[in-house]
């Protein structure tokens, strides 16, 4: 385990933030930090505060956002960058951090994963390229999609974070976005009855029983539904869904 004094210096290192700013962060006296990196031990509760700052950059920023009047406004910018650096350093954590923002934090952490399934199809099927890295999770008994980023809004909650500098292009954007619009329509039910009827389906026609879907994988599990549907654009996603879903109440019929 580190010590409370290896905690603080990986804290500083990685948020880019002195001792007197971090202190004032966390609502300590100016030279509370000082005395723990020399060596004065804190008590428990301030001690389990400090690590888990250091390991979590998704509490750090919250903390961050709730006190940054205590900071001066360069002090705020520098930490705040660095902090969103180690947040958004991949590509799914930003679709899904998009897929919040259009939401304005209102939704449920399914359906952000429902959603960054179908705007991966749509752009797998539509432009040939995948929006993001993360493979689809079809292990048996495995209910969700994408279960790290599902836990990390399970675990840290519905975060309202955006990179300052998005890596997404404006045609990417308006894929994760009209996907958004056309799912906003449908229930949780329907959306899991959509989830099951894709895993057993794709499952099924999979020569090897693999649980991680990579993009090429999903791209030729859809094509010929997207064509038979005649989808052509991401909005055009809803008639493939409506006849999904009419096939799902058909085979439970």
């Amino acid at each position: 385990m580190k010590t409370t004094k290896e905690l603080l210096l990986q804290m500083m290192q990685r948020y880019e933030i002195g001792k007197k700013p971090l202190s004032r962060l966390l609502g300590w006296g100016d030279t509370t930090v000082m005395r723990y990196l020399d060596g004065v031990e804190p008590n428990r509760e301030f001690a389990a505060r400090i690590e888990q700052l250091a390991e979590n950059p998704w509490i750090y920023a919250d903390v961050l956002e709730k006190n940054k009047e205590k900071l001066t406004d360069t002090a705020y910018r520098k930490t705040k960058k660095a902090v969103y650096r180690e947040i958004f350093c991949d590509r799914s954590t930003e679709a899904m951090q998009y897929v919040v923002t259009l939401a304005e934090g209102d939704i449920a952490p399914y359906r952000v994963m429902m959603v960054l399934y179908y705007a991966q199809i749509c752009s797998l099927v539509l432009r040939g390229l995948p929006l993001f890295e993360e493979e689809a999770d079809f292990s048996p008994g495995q209910a969700l999609v994408y279960p790290r980023l599902y836990q990390q809004m399970k675990e840290y909650g519905i975060k309202l974070l955006k990179p300052e500098t998005g890596s997404f292009s404006t045609e990417e954007q308006d894929c994760i976005k009209q996907v958004y619009l056309v799912l906003n329509g449908y229930s949780p039910n329907a959306l899991k009855a959509l989830a099951s009827r894709a895993k057993r389906r794709i499952r099924r026609h999979l020569k090897t029983e693999a649980d991680r879907l990579s993009a090429e994988v999903l791209k030729t599990q859809y094509e010929a539904g997207f064509k038979k549907a005649g989808v052509e654009r991401p909005e055009g996603l809803k008639k493939y869904i409506s006849d999904t879903l009419k096939q799902s109440e058909k085979t439970e019929s």
